[in-house]
């Protein structure tokens, strides 16, 4: 029964553990990329009411006044315009997306395989752990690679960088 252990290693000790970590990652990035984009929006919507809105000036050394509502819509809308930026490098989006996919797929592989249906129906125990394994190993590469090119991509119109 050599099989059903290299089976039983490779379910616990790689598939299971990627993932667990494609789902923590996903959970991860949508969390930063909806904080990002809640942050943003509150902003966005604050900078105008601020723009309306008279604050007391303050005076600070020989008589040189500064205006706490200019003061506030800066801070304000450098917070909207960064937080727009770092999504535009940080790509939590892409990469949420992208980790729950890759997760969803690893997880529909192991329940194909495990229930013997699908592309793993009427495949011996060993060619279905073969096919498993070229899936989950493929997958893997290629979710690494989609990663490496997302964080690597820049703005030039659609070209990547090289």
């Amino acid at each position: 029964m050599e099989i059903e252990r290299n089976v039983e290693s490779y379910l616990k000790d790689r598939l299971d553990q990627y993932k667990n970590w494609y789902d923590n990652k996903a959970v991860s990035a949508k969390k930063k990329y909806l904080r990002g984009r809640v942050w943003a929006a509150i902003g966005a919507v604050i900078v105008p009411v601020l723009t309306n809105i008279t604050l007391p000036s303050v005076s600070l050394i020989d008589g040189y006044y500064i205006s706490i509502t200019k003061i506030l819509v800066t801070i304000v809308s450098t917070a909207v315009a960064l937080s727009i930026a770092l999504e535009g490098v940080l790509h939590y989006r892409e990469q949420w997306k992208n980790y729950r996919t890759t997760e969803q797929y690893l997880t529909a592989q192991k329940n194909l395989f495990c229930n013997n249906v699908g592309d793993y129906s009427g495949l011996s125990r060993e060619d279905a752990f073969k096919l498993l394994v070229n899936r989950v190993e493929t997958a893997i590469t290629e979710e690494n690679a989609i990663t490496l090119n997302v964080l690597t991509k820049i703005d030039n119109g659609g070209r990547n960088a090289g």
